[in-house]
């Protein structure tokens, strides 16, 4: 375990993340936005 240099993974999993974080960014503030949207057509059509 200690004989793995962390500077050459940490450069390759770095560009990975920075290139996947929009896309993932985007799901997540989808997903939200859909459970507020859903949320308030609840409450709208409870009253």
């Amino acid at each position: 375990m200690a004989k793995f240099k962390p500077a050459g993974s940490r450069k390759s999993s770095s560009a990975r993340s920075n290139k996947s974080a929009i896309p993932c960014l985007i799901l997540v503030l989808s997903g939200i936005a859909l459970i507020s949207f859903l949320f308030y057509a609840i409450l709208k059509g409870g009253s």
